[in-house]
């Protein structure tokens, strides 16, 4: 597993400068440029923009920006988690999903999975054409 330090040492501060419009354009919602405006405005060529999108250590950095940036939401997300616990939010009961969910980051829940292995004979029972013919002849007399 790569370094941020290793990542950064593989691209230039223009790449990394771009690497961050890439992002922060990912979260613009309706007002996202395409890659040919994106590029413009970055001061490089769709192609550059391109080429750089196939570089490893490019889209490592960019993912690393990406997830870092959610960590901004991280106080926002235990206030609504806490609201939807308390009841808070919508209806006033509290969220069942929301104190599971709890329950799970506080390592205080754990789905379990059990496999049962039945240890009975499950093989077929073999019958010979002998035995049938001998069960097919004791029902002709008795029907006889």
């Amino acid at each position: 597993m790569n370094t941020l330090n290793e990542i950064k040492a593989n691209l230039t501060p223009e790449q990394m400068k771009v690497a961050q419009g890439i992002v922060e354009n990912e979260f613009l919602g309706k007002k996202k440029l395409s890659y040919e405006d994106l590029a413009e405005s970055l001061g490089i060529s769709t192609r550059t923009l391109y080429n750089w999108r196939q570089d490893r250590y490019f889209t490592l950095y960019q993912s690393y920006l990406a997830d870092h940036s959610l960590d901004d939401f991280m106080p926002t997300a235990v206030a609504k988690l806490k609201e939807s616990i308390e009841g808070r939010s919508s209806n006033g009961i509290p969220s069942m999903k929301a104190l599971e969910l709890y329950f799970k980051l506080a390592g205080r829940l754990v789905d379990k999975k059990e496999i049962v292995k039945s240890e009975e004979n499950t093989s077929r029972l073999r019958v010979t054409r002998e035995d049938i013919s001998k069960d097919l002849a004791n029902l002709d007399k008795m029907l006889n």
